[in-house]
């Protein structure tokens, strides 16, 4: 309990700190990223072995720098690293007149057919028949995968009253098929028209006279798979 009569005079510096911020960032599936100490003027110690101000790494994780300024004063940087992977398309199926994509995988997906106009839906809606190219994109920039895909559709009704508009029944994309065989009927049985591994189309008439609005039936094999079903004319 005793009180000293004087006073001793400390000293205390303080000495800077290096300035860091932690960060989060991605890595593209099987690339490299470059991770940044963004502290210049210092000495670094990354976790993965580097000792200069940037390291590079091919993997998802969480990585740490140790900056060291010209004090001997410490500081720790972390970045959080996420993969992001490339779209794997799992299905491409016909759904009426639709195209309907799939993936493997959930991502930040953007889809399209043409590998132009491109569209956060994956489903095509009202497409013709034919042969496509379906591209689905990562949108940042991660990967982009491609399939052909042959969309078949089978119109629902055709309307030959001569305004130029659906003037004729066509089966787009039949022709890139292996095997296909096409027979029209009416609704009596009688058979009005066929064809056999060739481009389909029918203009609505039964020996050059044109037929009457009424509904019509096909049956449509292509590669021993056998479609039937009915349509209607409508004048």
């Amino acid at each position: 309990d005793c009180i000293s009569n004087s006073r001793i005079a400390v000293t205390v510096n303080f000495l800077p700190i290096p300035i860091v911020e932690d960060e989060s960032t991605f890595i593209c599936e099987g690339e490299t990223k470059t991770l940044y100490a963004n502290s210049p003027n210092n000495t670094y110690l990354w976790s993965t072995g580097d000792a200069i101000s940037q390291t590079t790494v091919d993997a998802p994780g969480i990585y740490t720098v140790i900056v060291t300024n010209g004090s001997g004063c410490s500081v720790t940087k972390t970045v959080t690293v996420t993969q992001i992977d490339r779209p794997i398309i799992a299905s491409i199926i016909s759904d009426g007149s639709d195209i309907v994509v799939n993936t493997q995988n959930i991502g930040d997906f953007e889809y399209s057919l043409d590998g132009v106009n491109y569209q956060l839906s994956n489903i095509f809606f009202n497409a013709e028949g034919g042969l496509y190219t379906v591209y689905v994109k990562e949108r940042n920039g991660c990967g982009e995968v491609t399939q052909e895909f042959l969309h078949f559709v089978i119109p629902k009704f055709f309307t030959p009253n001569g305004d130029d508009e659906n003037e004729l029944f066509i089966l787009k994309g039949i022709e890139y098929y292996n095997q296909s065989e096409v027979y029209i009927f009416d609704r009596m049985g009688r058979l009005l028209v066929t064809s056999k591994n060739q481009p389909f189309y029918w203009d609505g008439t039964f020996k050059g006279k044109p037929l009457p609005s009424s509904d019509y039936w096909y049956v449509i094999t292509i590669d021993g798979h056998q479609l039937k079903g009915h349509f209607a004319l409508k004048r």
